[in-house]
């Protein structure tokens, strides 16, 4: 009996963790933050923001292979995301972030609406509450959250919660 408890226990955990729902405390509004450009170190707060279209945060670390992924197929098919702004928030240091996005963002390298953003004061994880790596939030122009995704999701899912 015991067993049988432990294994339902388990499925439970594995699904609530694959899953892509909302996290409990996710942001209903982007927090304020105050992360750092990994070009020019200049900071980044929610004021600074695009202001049109969607607002796009891409939580990553440089060790997780579905953040590999997720980014190449991104970057390999960008032109079909429309109408929105990119922010890739890393809390490692700033050449290992510089990179990974070398290797896996290069075809993202150069895009206007796409920045690459250091979370110096570990500010992401108390104020946005992630799940998983990556962990994906989708904000409209009124700074509302749209949706929330997590793991690794396929072109598909992503164009159609972006594009949304």
């Amino acid at each position: 009996m015991k067993r049988i408890l432990l294994i339902f226990s388990l499925i439970a955990l594995f699904n609530l963790a694959c899953s892509n729902s909302k996290p409990e405390n996710a942001p209903d509004m982007v927090p304020e933050f105050t992360f750092f450009n990994i070009v020019d170190n200049r900071p980044v707060m929610r004021t600074s923001l695009a202001i049109e279209g969607n607002i796009v945060f891409v939580f990553f670390d440089t060790g997780c292979i579905h953040c590999r992924n997720e980014i190449e197929l991104m970057g390999e098919n960008f032109d079909q995301f429309k109408n929105a702004t990119f922010y890739f928030v890393s809390q490692q240091d700033r050449g290992i972030v510089a990179d990974f996005m070398n290797t896996y963002g290069k075809e993202l390298q150069g895009e206007p609406n796409v920045h690459v953003l250091l979370d110096k004061q570990y500010e992401f994880l108390a104020k946005f509450q992630p799940i998983q790596y990556p962990a994906l939030y989708v904000y409209g122009s009124d700074r509302k959250l749209k949706a929330y995704l997590d793991g690794e999701n396929g072109l598909d899912k992503l164009i159609s919660v972006i594009n949304q």
